[in-house]
C-alpha cells in the first residue's frame, strides 16, 4: 500500500478539488421551493435591494414552485415570493429568505443554507467509498499474505465502518437529489451529525441478540464449571454492551439536535456525537475479531509442515491432559497422520509449556506422555519446557525447529477461539505459522472469544485510541459543519 500512497493522496486531492469546484459553481444558483394550492403560477418577486440577486427561472412540478436565483454583484439582500390566488387578489402564499452574495459568487442564504451543498454530501459519499475500496483491496492483499495481524481486525472493523456510512451518505444524497424541495443545507448538515447515531439505532436489535446469546452462554459456562474470573468475560461484554446502548439512547433523547450556535447546543451535539461514534466503533472491532476468529477456526493449512507446534495450558493434578489439552493434542496427532496418508514427510511434533507452581509436571511432558501412549514414535516428539506464556511458546518453539531445519513450515494446534491470537502472537514472534484447533463445547466458546477480543484490545490499545480519535474528530467536525460554515462567512465580511 506505501508504494501506492502517491496514488492514493491523488485521488483524495482530485476528490476534494472535484467537491469544492461544484460547490463553487453550483453554488451560484439558489433554489426557493414554494408549494402551490392554487394550481396557477401567477406570482410576484420583491427585493429589499436591487441588482444584488435576480430571478433566472421558474417552473412547477408536482404542486411544487421551483423559484432559481443568480449572484450578480457582491451584497446582501431580502426576496419575497409569492404565489397569488388568481381568484382572490388578497390572498397569496409566500417565502422570505435573505440572501448574501460572497465573493466567489455563491449565495449563503438564512441560516446556513447555500446552493450547492449537496455537492458536499456526494463528496463525502466519494471520499468514504474511495476509502472503503481501499480497505477492503488491503483486507484481501493480507488475508494472502498476512492474515494473522491485528491490521487485519482493524481492516475489516474499518470497512464496516466506513461501509455504513457510504450507505447513509449514498441515502442522503439520492433524498437530496430526489427530493430537493424537502431539504437544504442546514437540515442535511444536521442529519449527517446525526448518521452515527442513526446507525447505532439500526444495530440495536443485534446487539440485543448477541449480548442475550453471551450471557446465556456464559450463565451455562458458569453452571458447569463454577464461578470463576475467567468464566465472567461474556458477562462483562454483555454489561458494556447493554450499559453503552442505553447511555447513547439516553443522549440521543436527551440532545436531539446535532448542530448548534451557542456553546451550550454544540456541547451537546459532541456529546451524543462522541458517544455514537464510540460505541460504533467499538461494535465495528467486535464483529470483525469474531468474524476473523471464526474464519481462522475454520481455515484448512496444507499439509506440508515440518513440526506441529501443541500448545500447551494446565495438567490435571495427576499429571494428564484437561479436556482442553486433550483437544489440542488430538487435533495435532489428526493432522500428523492425514499428512502422512497423504504421502507426504513425517512432521515432528513440539509439545511445548512449562511447568507451572501448582503442576506436578511441565505441560510439555503431559503431552509428551499422551502422544506416546497413542503411538507416536517419541523420536519425533521434542518437547519445549521452558515456556510460560503463548508468545513464549512461540519464540522458544521456533529457536528449536530452526535448530534442526532451516526455514521450516511450522504448525501450531491450540483451542478453535484460540488460533487468530495465537497467529498473531506467532508473526510478533517472527514465525509464519499457520493454525489448527480443537473444537470445545457450544458454551464455553463465546466466553472465551470475548476473553480473546479483551485480550487483542489490551494488546493493541494505542491504536485503538488513535482510531477512535480520529472518528470522533471527524464526526463532531461535520457535525458542526454549519457553524463552522457561518464562522467562515463573518471571517469573509459578509
Amino acid at each position: 500500500m506505501r508504494k501506492y500512497l502517491p496514488v492514493i493522496v491523488t485521488v483524495y486531492a482530485i476528490i476534494f478539488i472535484f467537491t469544492l469546484l461544484s460547490v463553487l459553481i453550483s453554488g451560484r444558483q439558489y433554489s426557493v421551493y414554494i408549494n402551490n394550492p392554487y394550481k396557477t403560477l401567477e406570482y410576484t418577486i420583491e427585493y429589499t435591494d436591487e441588482g444584488i440577486i435576480e430571478n433566472t427561472d421558474v417552473s412547477s412540478k408536482n404542486d411544487i414552485v421551483r423559484f432559481d436565483f443568480k449572484g450578480v454583484k457582491k451584497g446582501s439582500t431580502s426576496v419575497f415570493v409569492k404565489l397569488l390566488n388568481v381568484e382572490n387578489s388578497k390572498e397569496y402564499t409566500g417565502i422570505y429568505y435573505a440572501f448574501s452574495v460572497l465573493p466567489t459568487g455563491v449565495l449563503y442564504s438564512t441560516g446556513s443554507d447555500f446552493g450547492g451543498y449537496h455537492f458536499v454530501i456526494l463528496g463525502m459519499l466519494l471520499m468514504t467509498s474511495y476509502t472503503l475500496i481501499l480497505l477492503v483491496k488491503q483486507l484481501k492483499y493480507r488475508k494472502k499474505t498476512q492474515f494473522f495481524s491485528y491490521k487485519t481486525v482493524l481492516d475489516l472493523a474499518l470497512v464496516f465502518f466506513f461501509g455504513l456510512q457510504s450507505i447513509m451518505y449514498a441515502g442522503l444524497y439520492g433524498a437530496c437529489m430526489l427530493q430537493p424541495w424537502r431539504f437544504d443545507s442546514y437540515l442535511v448538515y444536521n442529519l449527517i451529525g446525526f448518521i452515527m447515531t442513526v446507525i447505532f439505532f439500526i444495530s440495536i436489535p443485534f446487539i440485543v441478540i448477541f449480548a442475550g446469546f453471551i450471557s446465556i452462554s456464559n450463565l451455562s459456562l458458569i453452571r458447569h464449571e463454577g464461578l470463576r474470573k475467567n468464566n465472567l468475560y461474556g458477562i462483562f461484554i454483555s454489561l458494556v454492551l447493554f450499559a453503552g446502548s442505553l447511555l447513547c439512547v439516553i443522549t440521543a433523547v436527551k440532545y436531539p439536535n446535532t448542530t448548534g450556535f451557542t456553546i451550550q447546543e454544540i456541547k451537546e451535539a459532541m456529546t451524543r456525537t462522541i458517544l455514537s461514534t464510540g460505541f460504533v466503533y467499538f461494535e465495528c472491532i467486535l464483529l470483525a475479531t469474531q468474524l476473523c476468529t471464526f474464519y481462522a477456526a475454520k481455515h484448512k493449512p496444507k499439509y506440508n509442515q515440518d513440526f506441529i507446534m501443541i500448545l500447551g495450558c494446565k495438567v490435571r493434578n495427576d499429571g494428564t491432559p484437561t479436556p482442553l489439552l486433550r483437544g489440542r493434542i488430538d487435533k495435532a496427532i489428526e493432522f500428523y497422520r492425514k499428512q502422512t496418508e497423504n504421502g507426504e514427510k513425517e512432521p515432528a511434533f513440539i509439545p511445548s509449556g512449562g511447568k507451572g507452581n501448582d503442576e506436578v509436571i511441565s505441560e510439555a511432558e503431559c503431552m509428551k506422555n499422551y502422544l506416546v501412549e497413542h503411538g507416536i514414535d517419541e523420536n519425533v516428539i521434542i518437547p519445549e519446557t521452558e515456556s510460560t506464556t503463548t508468545l513464549e511458546n512461540m519464540l522458544f518453539s521456533k529457536k528449536i525447529a530452526e535448530e534442526h531445519k532451516e526455514s521450516p513450515n511450522i504448525l501450531f494446534s491450540t483451542t478453535n477461539y484460540h488460533i487468530f491470537r495465537s497467529g498473531i502472537l506467532s508473526a510478533k514472534a517472527g514465525l509464519r505459522a499457520d493454525g489448527i484447533g480443537a473444537k470445545t463445547r457450544w458454551y464455553f466458546w463465546p466466553n472465551a472469544q470475548m476473553r480473546e477480543f479483551i485480550g487483542l484490545m489490551a494488546s493493541e490499545w494505542k491504536i485503538n485510541v488513535l482510531f477512535i480519535l480520529v472518528s470522533v474528530g471527524l464526526s463532531v467536525l461535520f457535525a458542526n459543519i454549519s457553524t463552522i460554515i457561518n464562522l467562515i462567512v463573518k471571517l469573509a465580511g459578509i
